[in-house]
């Protein structure tokens, strides 16, 4: 096939046989017009659109997405090595030779992040080491529950680290209204009353009681707890960093580790030649200029755009602001 250069769009409603149609007609028309692709070039064409469109559909899906999370990343990467995995058993040679030049980039990238993928999804309260368990039984089958051991032995490994580190100090009580919540049980004037009526030895038999219930709850981890939970209902519109905001006293140590890990996002350099991933994602592939700047300058400017948009609306102009720095 000549290596021309000519646009193919996924979404265009014409089929692959009426643009062959067109070229063959042309070839009929124009003498001069020797270059039409032939049936096996075309079919060439539609299996690599086949296969892009997993890759597209994956790109948009995550660089569409106004505040994307490392979850995300996950749920896209299994299912494109599946369809690889299961391209290279197909019985058309032209579609197993393609599928297999394609998996052998994608098993790379495969392989060094699915692990740290496959972590940040067991964050996600919806999905927990549950879609890890079944994606990796459709990928390695009968080796499904060794992989699932490493993921599972690495978060484990990985929340211990946080588990050293020291938490922030919550505030002990919050009010609401006229009564005072403390460690989650109102306290109010007929409850101090009503306790203090009756006599203490009376509640020794309940102290013990919550003393064996504390020993009994923190014989689990906060990771353990939180695994064998029920899985959080899937909905359209779920924020992942607000429900871990609103667990955060529930488990203090695992909500520090997940915002870490969702925040973490993986970024990959874009050639200036792939802009079949610029499609439908505004601004937020990778060019020349920004795949050169240095981590430090990236974060600085992560880091400046969260300070900018949250710092209170200035009373004073910049200009007289920085006189009185100088000053």
């Amino acid at each position: 096939m000549n290596t021309k250069l000519f646009t193919i769009t996924l979404d265009n409603d014409c089929s692959s046989h009426d643009i062959y149609s067109a070229f063959t007609r042309l070839e009929t028309c124009d003498e001069s017009y020797n270059e039409a692709p032939s049936v096996d070039d075309w079919k060439m064409v539609e299996i690599a659109c086949a296969f892009l469109r997993l890759l597209y559909d994956s790109a948009v899906f995550i660089m569409s997405a106004i505040d994307p999370t490392a979850n995300m990343f996950f749920q896209e990467a299994w299912k494109i090595q599946l369809e690889l995995t299961n391209a290279i058993k197909n019985e058309d040679s032209m579609v197993s030779c393609m599928a297999q030049e394609l998996h052998e980039k994608f098993d790379k990238y495969w392989k060094d992040c699915s692990l740290v993928l496959s972590i940040a999804v067991v964050m996600d309260p919806r999905f927990k080491l549950k879609l890890v368990e079944f994606s990796f039984s459709k990928i390695y089958v009968e080796d499904a529950s060794m992989y699932v051991k490493v993921v599972d032995d690495a978060i484990h490994e990985f929340y211990l680290e946080y588990v050293a580190q020291p938490l922030p100090l919550t505030p002990a009580y919050v009010e609401q209204g006229g009564a005072v919540v403390t460690n989650g049980s109102i306290d109010n004037n007929q409850a101090v009353s009503s306790i203090s009526a009756l006599d203490v030895d009376d509640l020794l038999d309940f102290d013990i009681y919550i003393s064996e219930m504390s020993v009994n709850q923190q014989a689990k981890s906060e990771l353990d707890q939180y695994l064998e939970e029920s899985l959080v209902p899937r909905i359209q519109e779920f924020d992942i960093l607000n429900w871990w905001k609103l667990n955060n006293i529930k488990y203090p140590t695992l909500s520090k580790m997940a915002r870490d890990v969702l925040s973490n996002i993986p970024m990959s350099m874009v050639g200036p030649g792939c802009s079949i991933f610029g499609a439908g994602t505004g601004n937020k592939v990778l060019d020349e200029y920004r795949s050169s700047l240095r981590p430090q300058i990236v974060e600085a400017l992560f880091c400046a755009k969260d300070w900018l948009q949250f710092f209170p609306a200035m009373t004073e102009s910049p200009s007289t602001a920085v006189v009185k720095m100088e000053h």
